[in-house]
């Protein structure tokens, strides 16, 4: 449960084990930018070596853009190295998706498209797990600078086992928020709560949910 005595105490809570779609592919390492710097290369040399450009580089190593066959193909003949050394299965692993930002606001940057970075799967995840990075003081109380908030189900409404946790809150207006739910005054709302000095939301239709099902310190 959410009502801990200790900040220590609420990073280690109980997972929600609901199923809904959050992209659930196996995340595979991508090696490129690795090997480069092994060899002590700069973008415009390795970018040369395999016959494009610097700009077009960094996406492949940033995963902005896809490291395709013919991408490892064209790299490994550059370095000098088996194709298998390009993409390896990364750790087990869920995504980083996005931000916690002031007011609790969530701002992502991969969610269903698969992140550039990785955090460590907590015990008993299940697959569609991703988490979000609180950043600065959004979240005092309950989660510091930098510390990872996962959940995984994402429901539609928000179940009333749910009422007074602290759950993922998706908007009809495209806003999502992380905030403490409770039922609101008009029938089908609900007021969403912060945990530090931001005004309530009161009264607000709530598209999709996901309760919090982990914190974990930085």
């Amino acid at each position: 449960m959410m009502g801990t005595s200790s900040i220590e105490e609420r990073a280690h809570l109980v997972l929600c084990n609901r199923l809904a779609p959050l992209g659930t592919m196996r995340r595979m390492q991508n090696n490129l930018s690795a090997l480069r710097k092994k060899r002590g290369w700069s973008q415009d040399e390795m970018a040369e070596r395999m016959g494009t450009t610097r700009n077009q580089l960094a996406k492949l190593e940033g995963g902005a853009r896809r490291l395709s066959d013919v991408w490892i193909s064209r790299a490994a003949a550059a370095l000098g190295v088996d194709a298998g050394q390009l993409v390896t299965t990364a750790k087990d692993e869920v995504p980083v998706v996005g931000d916690v930002g002031a007011g609790g606001v969530v701002t992502y940057s991969g969610e269903g498209q698969g992140a550039s970075e990785g955090t460590d799967r907590p015990p008993g995840a299940p697959p569609e797990t991703v988490a979000v990075r609180v950043r600065g003081d959004s979240m005092p109380g309950v989660a510091e600078d930098g510390w990872l908030i996962y959940y995984d189900a994402r429901v539609a409404g928000i179940p009333n086992e749910w009422l007074g946790e602290i759950c993922v809150v998706w908007l009809p207006d495209d806003r999502v928020y992380v905030k403490r739910v409770f039922r609101g005054k008009d029938p089908g709302t609900f007021d969403l709560i912060s945990t530090g000095r931001f005004e309530p939301l009161r009264d607000e239709e709530v598209e999709w949910s996901a309760k919090v099902a982990w914190i974990k310190p930085r």
